[in-house]
């Protein structure tokens, strides 16, 4: 019998990778790791491309950081970048160090934002919910999140990460449990570039009825939230360092600050035509 319900559990992480991640994110997260530890290393690493960044971070606490890199590299890299914004520093760059060069670099590049960037300033504390939970199932992921949860907002996202709506937590507490989320989430909610720039966003008018806002990529995919706190701290910083020392030269200046992201990309473009030339 215990056999049976075994091949039933795999059957499903094989046939619905996207469902099963909703059902495994409901589960103590312990037991969820050592389920995917169980079961075949591809069926695992369907099912996690499939969970939330922040819930996969989490789990690959529980695993080896080669194990985890073996997860992650059949990943799409912006997919591998977000899970690594949500882990701790020195966790993440042990799992990184695992992962094959090319992506490796290429991650680096997507995590790396320049100082004057909303992605430098930005918070990866928040929280999102996936389009296919109900309104109890929302409410249950809050209550478990902590001192994160302490936000008026919450953000909706598809099993892609790709941005599908916000939701104010009072509506989502007096909602009936049974109703799906996106009946009572606000859609197309007002987001910004992770790669502009805090000048560009400062004076935006979004700031007049937002006090935190959603941070996309380019393919419109939640990386994060700039809350205006931040703005504010990043543009006070910015103003203070605008004044260079005297006798400094100012390409040095630059050199240091993109030095390493440039050569980073230029060898990875180079790699690219050296494959394309044979």
């Amino acid at each position: 019998m215990i056999d049976k319900r075994i091949d039933l559990a795999v059957a499903y992480l094989q046939s619905q990778p996207s469902s099963a991640a909703a059902v495994l994110e409901e589960q103590p997260i312990e037991r969820v790791a050592e389920f995917l530890l169980s079961v075949s290393f591809k069926q695992s690493a369907s099912v996690l491309a499939m969970m939330l960044p922040q819930y996969t971070a989490r789990l690959c606490c529980y695993f080896e950081p080669v194990v985890c890199a073996g997860f992650l590299s059949e990943m799409d890299v912006s997919h591998i970048a977000a899970i690594m914004r949500h882990s701790e520093n020195e966790r993440a760059q042990s799992i990184l160090d695992q992962l094959p060069e090319k992506t490796k670099l290429t991650c680096n590049l997507l995590l790396n934002y320049a100082d004057t960037a909303v992605g430098a300033w930005m918070s990866t504390s928040y929280i999102s919910l996936p389009t296919d939970c109900n309104v109890g199932e929302a409410r249950a992921r809050l209550a478990s999140a902590g001192d994160v949860a302490n936000i008026d907002t919450v953000y909706v996202v598809d099993r892609e990460r790709y941005l599908q709506g916000k939701v104010d937590v009072i509506e989502l507490l007096k909602a009936p449990a049974k109703n799906a989320l996106s009946n009572v989430m606000q859609t197309a909610p007002d987001a910004m570039s992770g790669r502009a720039s805090l000048s560009s966003v400062a004076s935006h008018e979004l700031w007049h009825n937002n006090e935190c806002v959603a941070v996309v990529n380019r393919n419109r995919q939640l990386v994060g939230v700039l809350r205006h706190l931040d703005l504010r701290k990043g543009l006070a910083g910015l103003s203070a360092s605008i004044e260079q020392p005297r006798g400094r030269d100012p390409l040095m200046e630059i050199w240091e600050v993109y030095g390493s992201t440039l050569a980073a990309l230029f060898n990875t473009v180079g790699d690219a035509i050296s494959v394309k030339k044979r």
